[in-house]
């Protein structure tokens, strides 16, 4: 793993919602033509759309390049899904 990567600004940068670009990407957990999951250096995050793919990953300089249209953007944070699993219980 390059540790001069995750001390470097992360930046996700969105060219007309067809060109997608995240830097400090770190593990990829799945990816379909709708949906790409992985974790990067800030929290797991998801990209939605559609026709999305990989242009490019490159993991030991933490960047990744979809290409297609993106819905959505989410930073998918662990400890607001716990609370929200177990708040729905204890209702």
């Amino acid at each position: 793993m390059n540790f001069k990567a995750l001390e470097e600004k992360k930046e996700v940068h969105l060219l007309n919602r067809e060109s997608l670009r995240v830097n400090g990407v770190l593990k990829m957990h799945s990816l379909d033509s709708n949906i790409f999951d992985f974790d990067t250096s800030l929290g797991r995050m998801k990209v939605e759309g559609k026709n999305l793919e990989m242009q490019s990953l490159d993991i030991d300089k933490g960047i990744l390049v979809i290409k297609g249209y993106v819905n959505k953007i989410i930073y998918l944070d662990k400890q607001k899904e716990k609370e929200s699993f177990l708040g729905k219980i204890f209702k």
